[in-house]
């Protein structure tokens, strides 16, 4: 019963808020950040296909995969720094504008190249616009969405974007598998429609200027270090939560350059069925569940919510293992693996983009989410490189199971956390 009431859509009121309808402003905002969703939904469907063309195309090297899993969130370390500028200076429009179209539309630059250094030097630029777009995505919803409809608009959004961005992911595949030459003008469209999302989020950021007037940490370096120390010195329930995460963060970025190579060398896979592992199954709890997920972080505290998850998502590398140990079902294995992964992530994903807003105090999102993205790149910085050496003194097995045990560890933290503040009395 427990579960079901977990999985209820209704509020403590009794009133059904799947489909709560909008205010006029609100409902003009949501059209446009729609619009994003489908342009970045398509640009992802690319995205998801880098480690394969790479691997299976490109013929990268481990070390070059490694670097690849890592770009990503490496190229967002200054997060921060640009977020708490975005905080005290407002025009978030411009700055997405900016960042996206110019960080964005160089990946196209592949067409023209069959290099995976050229590749790796490109997407270190595409992917460094979400230092920018990421945060500056959660002040605009702040600022343009009611709190009530904040997280349940958000799902949304994510829903759309993955129904986008799953057809993408398998069309690109089925065009890999029939003509590798094709990836030249999958490149392209990644370009084109990721910049279309940033043009779309700019559009929404219109006229909208920085709440963070009375909430400036000040102008100088100094004052700005000793702000972000103040943050985790002070907001210890944030800091908590972003040392739970960190140790998600490993278990899940350790896999990402093992399993291109387990899906190659262990399984066989041709590009239509990774895509159809990673880019459907994987994404289909993202598709199916984000607005539902976006009704219950409303409700739920970040720490237990996370932590559901988090624990789900143990079983995602097991999974994989399982498929290690039985060569014969390791296909159906790896299947099982993305579709437990598809219920994990869709959980993680809302809170990765919403639970900094719940921290955060008014004028601050961005400088906070910055802080949240930056994390994510610290912990890039080693573990993708903590997979490979498992991988190369170990073997699969041994990536999968140190993995597993990282997310259940993660899981269990967050809920004791959640218990502990409950039981003091605080209100979560």
């Amino acid at each position: 019963m427990q579960f079901f009431s977990w999985m209820s859509f209704k509020s403590d009121s009794g009133e059904r808020r799947f489909f709560r309808p909008l205010g006029g402003d609100e409902k003009k905002s949501f059209k446009i950040h729609l619009l994003s969703a489908v342009f970045g939904g398509v640009s992802m469907g690319v995205v998801i296909n880098h480690d394969y063309i790479a691997v299976n195309g490109l013929h990268a090297a481990a070390w070059q995969i490694t670097a690849l899993t890592m770009l990503w969130p490496i190229s967002n370390m200054l997060a921060v720094f640009i977020n708490h500028w975005l905080d005290r200076r407002g025009r978030y429009d411009r700055a997405v504008l900016i960042f996206g179209v110019l960080s964005r539309l160089p990946v196209a630059l592949m067409f023209f190249s069959s290099s995976v250094n050229v590749m790796l030097v490109l997407l270190l630029l595409f992917f460094a616009s979400n230092s920018v777009i990421l945060p500056a995505q959660n002040s605009i919803m702040k600022k343009r969405y009611s709190q009530n409809n904040r997280a349940r608009l958000f799902g949304w959004w994510t829903s759309a974007f993955t129904l986008f961005s799953l057809p993408m992911a398998m069309l690109a595949g089925a065009l890999l598998d029939m003509d590798f030459q094709f990836y030249r003008i999958l490149f392209l469209v990644e370009a084109l429609f990721g910049a279309g999302q940033a043009l779309f989020l700019s559009r929404m950021a219109r006229g909208m200027e920085s709440g963070a007037v009375k909430n400036s940490t000040g102008g100088g370096s100094a004052h700005f270090f000793r702000s972000l120390w103040a943050i985790f010195k002070n907001d210890r329930d944030f800091a908590w939560f972003e040392i739970y995460f960190f140790i998600y963060g490993i278990a899940f970025l350790m896999l990402l350059p093992v399993i291109p190579f387990f899906a190659i060398d262990r399984l066989g896979l041709d590009y239509e069925q990774y895509a159809l592992a990673k880019g459907v199954i994987g994404q289909m709890g993202v598709l199916l569940l984000s607005p539902f997920l976006g009704v219950r972080l409303e409700k739920l505290h970040p720490f237990r919510f996370t932590g559901i998850v988090c624990l789900l998502l143990a079983f995602y590398p097991l999974s994989l293992a399982f498929g290690n140990w039985i060569p014969d079902m390791g296909i159906l294995f790896f299947y099982i693996a993305y579709a437990v992964f598809a219920l994990g992530m869709a959980g993680v994903r809302m809170s990765w983009n919403i639970s900094s807003l719940h921290f955060a105090p008014p004028g601050q999102e961005a400088t906070y989410q910055g802080l949240h993205v930056t994390m994510t790149a610290l912990r890039a910085s080693f573990a993708p490189i903590l997979g490979s050496v498992l991988l190369h003194f170990g073997g699969f097995s041994e990536a999968f199971m140190v993995s597993s045990g990282l997310f259940a560890l993660s899981g269990i933290l967050f809920l004791r956390k959640y218990r502990k503040r409950k039981a003091e009395g605080v209100l979560v």
